[in-house]
């Protein structure tokens, strides 16, 4: 009998621990001083600026901006990441879909987002950022119909070493414009 009991408050016990680590993972909140939120680590995972981490964590918002000055040798006003990160299109792109994976997708990380995306800055308009599907379940965040993505050699915001890069690769204006 004591050996029954034991096997049943050990499955129990697990039970608990399972719904416990769920409720973290999913990124629950819980009560702060002062009246606000304090949001777990799994929920909270951003973009940093010298990653090539492309992805927000669930639920969270992607934030495009724009950018202006000298990139890559072209002047004027581009498309970057909330941290200030260029993004960049793939002319061998059909349509809004992405032709980049494999080694492709390692150097250039597609911009993926599981939230909204919105956009602020100079001639952008929130109507032309999108979505598409990619084959390994993600979602790549487009403007204009264009997928966007990172360059992995860009190691700082305002970097714009992949501009013009084998004729193929280039960083994109407010108009959906590809800057050449």
């Amino acid at each position: 009998m004591l050996r029954r009991i034991a096997t049943r408050t050990v499955g129990f016990g697990v039970s608990l621990a399972a719904v416990a680590l769920l409720a973290v993972a999913c990124g629950g909140s819980t009560p702060a001083a002062g009246g606000g939120t304090t949001t777990t680590a799994a929920a909270a995972t951003t973009t940093a600026a010298a990653t090539t981490t492309t992805s927000a964590a669930t639920g969270a918002t992607v934030a495009l901006k724009t950018a202006s000055g000298t990139a890559g040798g072209t002047s004027g006003i581009w498309l970057t990441d909330q941290a200030g990160r260029t993004l960049y299109i793939y002319t061998a792109d059909k349509g809004s879909t992405s032709a980049c994976y494999g080694q492709c997708a390692t150097n250039w990380p597609p911009l993926t987002a599981t939230g909204p995306v919105t956009i602020t800055g100079q001639f952008v308009s929130q109507s032309l950022v999108g979505s598409s599907p990619r084959t390994d379940g993600t979602t790549q965040v487009t403007y204009g119909g264009k997928p966007l993505y990172y360059f992995k050699g860009d190691t700082a915001p305002g970097d714009a070493k992949g501009q013009g890069l084998n004729n193929v690769w280039y960083i994109l204006g407010p108009k959906a414009n590809i800057m050449k």
